[in-house]
């Protein structure tokens, strides 16, 4: 697995090497150097948020849902996301998951929502359709 399968947004894992790299050098066997700890935390947590909310995209995980509706096509509900995530992702268990994958995709242009009484689901979109 490469960073990139790994990493929120690009750099994401030398921001976290470098702030462990300096609680090394910050942290001390005594109490006092514990509000540098903190503030160190802090910044890091500030910087990180940011960075997540610049970094347009998918999650892996989207990025694999998204690769099997474009694979298998049809039409896509929680149900059968939760059968794909069951064999990608065992640990996905809820619907709201599935949901909230569903929607991030819609939301992004490449999934049509096709939104009938008792039987809402999605469809890969076709160029010139209206997401």
């Amino acid at each position: 697995m490469s960073t990139t399968d790994t990493e929120a947004y690009p750099g994401e894992l030398d921001m976290l090497r470098t702030l462990v790299r300096t609680l090394r050098m910050v942290v001390r066997p005594t109490t006092a150097d514990l509000n540098d700890v903190r503030r160190l935390l802090w910044q890091h947590a500030s910087d990180d948020g940011a960075a997540r909310s610049l970094t347009p995209g998918l999650t892996p995980r989207q990025a694999r849902l998204l690769d099997a509706i474009r694979t298998w096509g049809g039409q896509w509900n929680t149900c059968r996301v939760l059968a794909l995530y069951s064999l990608t992702d065992p640990a996905i268990v809820q619907r709201g998951t599935a949901r909230r994958d569903l929607d991030a995709l819609h939301r992004a242009g490449y999934l049509a929502l096709v939104d009938e009484p008792s039987n809402k689901h999605y469809v890969l979109a076709r160029k010139g359709d209206d997401a």
